[in-house]
């Protein structure tokens, strides 16, 4: 499984800000990112988000790979996978 903690600035990048209840709230597709922290925390600053965004669930999708894991803000302020059910 390759790893996904870390891109290339030449990937299509898309990141998707989920909110309560499923409420999609913003979503965007961009390169030039470096890593998964960078490309959340850029499209939260782009969002003009209301509510706080450690409410908040962000999808983040490597387009070349269609790889796509979900992320959100833990109690210290650092982003972790959040792990996936099956």
């Amino acid at each position: 499984m390759e790893a996904f903690d870390t891109l290339k600035p030449q990937d299509s990048v898309s990141v998707t800000i989920w909110g309560p209840e499923n409420s999609r709230l913003y979503q965007s597709t961009n390169t030039g990112y470096h890593s998964i922290e960078e490309a959340v925390k850029i499209a939260v600053e782009n969002a003009g988000l209301i509510l706080p965004p450690e409410d908040c669930e962000f999808e983040v999708t490597n387009q070349e790979t269609l790889v796509s894991h979900y992320y959100r803000y833990n109690a210290d302020g650092n982003l972790v996978l959040i792990p996936q059910q099956e």
